[in-house]
């Protein structure tokens, strides 16, 4: 089994979740004797409720109050896109104060020598942990990026005094760095970082065969997305699987969108193509203030063929979906709000950002008579999405296990050979690729086009190779 950074510390304070978590405003009075307090917690009215709260617990089982107390500012943020960043930013958080438990050091040990101040020294911990584990180094300054961040807010919020962090736990640095821009133009840019981030010359080359595309993706070959079509017709996959595949094959959305449609999204697109019958495609907008989910919030347009709106509304107005709806556990109930797929128990098989919005105001009419929410996070699609490919390996042996990330980057090597096979020029079909994949990264663009033609180099150069060693006589 793989190390995680959990098994670096002896230390055990952890991270738990409250799955009803209001905030509110402590009242204290004072009692009838000389200190004595009385305590009553009073709600924000108007507030609703956080799913699924990370708090941080040292080892004594006791809460880390500082530590908390920086998690609870960043529930007013508006850039915390979404309570699994903030659980991230717990865990990053609980890996500085297992170092410190296990070290006996403070939080605010900021002695005047700055190599010994417990930041700085915690660096130094982590790029002995890069040096010797196999942590990415992306992964390893996530978690200073985290500390830094902790220190900033904790000193704006004015969570300790000024002269506490008089000796500075980091110092600020403003560089200039060169960016490439979507359309491939590099222009200058002044950043700020800090001297915990730790430098590292590690690369992550795509393993021979898969993309580099919001991770390291493995393309289908045309022959396994015939198996995988010829698995439906076979019924291997439930109905809501099988669209949520040939909707990830056909626009390259991401599971988080895919899971995140709203019912209104598709009948939006069904009339707008029944009002123009010459549309053979339409566009459905995700991310920022559109319903459906996307990496990081960005704009994305999904484009959809006439035929797959046509099965995604025969979908909603059947009484299988129709059923899952009107399930006690469906949020939004029987209206275009609620999400496209939802389980056969009424959940979603991926909590939109939306529904977390939604669940803040208490009086909205969803909220009435709404269950606690156990915040979903695909778990459910990958579980079918295992079943049906174990069904499939039945009879076809040789059939490879695949996510469902790796039906974008099909997707996108489905335009190239097709836009290839058509005479289309690379510039011309790294345009398309980038729009329909809606890449930020020109570079992740080029290992599109580039996939097929570095692949058959590889196997030549084995095939080469392997005649070349049957040349040799072994006794």
């Amino acid at each position: 089994m793989k190390a995680t950074l959990n098994d670096l510390f002896k230390s055990t304070a952890r991270v738990i979740h409250l799955s009803h978590f209001h905030k509110g405003r402590l009242i204290w009075e004072v009692g009838n004797a000389v200190d004595e307090y009385k305590y009553r917690f009073s709600h924000i009215e108007g507030s609703g409720y956080f799913p699924k709260m990370p708090v941080i617990l040292q080892s004594n089982g006791l809460p880390w109050d500082i530590g908390n107390a920086y998690l609870l500012g960043q529930l007013e943020k508006p850039s915390l896109s979404n309570m699994r960043t903030l659980t991230a930013r717990a865990t990053h958080l609980k890996y500085y104060l297992q170092y410190l438990e296990d070290t006996g050091q403070h939080f605010l040990d900021l002695p005047k020598l700055y190599y010994e101040r417990a930041p700085q020294k915690f660096r130094v911990f982590m790029s002995q942990v890069l040096d010797n584990h196999d942590f990415s180094a992306e992964s390893i300054n996530n978690v200073l990026s985290t500390v830094a961040h902790f220190y900033k807010n904790i000193r704006y919020e004015s969570l300790v005094t000024e002269e506490s962090l008089e000796n500075k736990p980091f110092t600020p640095i403003r560089k200039a760095i060169m960016i490439t821009n979507r359309v491939g133009l590099v222009r200058s840019t002044q950043v700020i970082t800090n001297d915990l981030r730790i430098k590292s010359s590690r690369h992550q080359n795509s393993p021979i065969g898969k993309l580099r595309d919001g991770g390291s993706l493995r393309p289908l070959t045309p022959e396994e997305q015939k198996i995988i079509f010829d698995g439906f017709r076979k019924n291997y996959a439930s109905i809501e699987l099988e669209l949520m595949i040939r909707i990830a094959l056909e626009t390259g959305a991401r599971q988080q969108t895919a899971c995140t449609l709203s019912i209104g999204c598709i009948k939006e697109a069904y009339s707008e193509l029944e009002a123009t019958s010459s549309m053979t495609n339409v566009v459905i907008n995700g991310g920022q203030r559109y319903k459906a989910d996307t990496k990081g919030s960005r704009l994305n347009r999904l484009i959809f063929r006439r035929g797959l709106i046509y099965d995604l509304m025969a979908y909603i107005e059947c009484e299988r979906a129709e059923n899952r709806r009107l399930h006690e556990n469906s949020f939004y109930g029987d209206t275009d709000d609620n999400y496209v797929f939802l389980t056969r128990d009424g959940n979603p098989y991926y909590t939109a950002q939306r529904e977390i919005l939604d669940r803040q105001d208490p009086n909205a009419a969803w909220n009435i008579k709404a269950p606690m929410m156990v915040p979903k996070n695909g778990q459910s699609l990958r579980n079918e999405l295992g079943r049906f490919i174990t069904r499939i390996q039945k009879t076809e042996l040789g059939f490879k296990v695949f996510t469902f990330h790796d039906l974008r980057a099909t997707m996108g090597m489905n335009i190239v050979r097709s836009m290839r096979a058509n005479g289309y020029p690379d510039s011309k079909i790294f345009d398309h690729v980038r729009q329909r994949l809606n890449h930020s990264n020109f570079k992740t663009t080029e290992g599109y086009l580039n996939f097929d033609s570095e692949l058959s180099e590889f196997y030549d150069i084995q095939e080469a190779f392997g005649e070349m060693m049957c040349g040799y006589d072994y006794e």
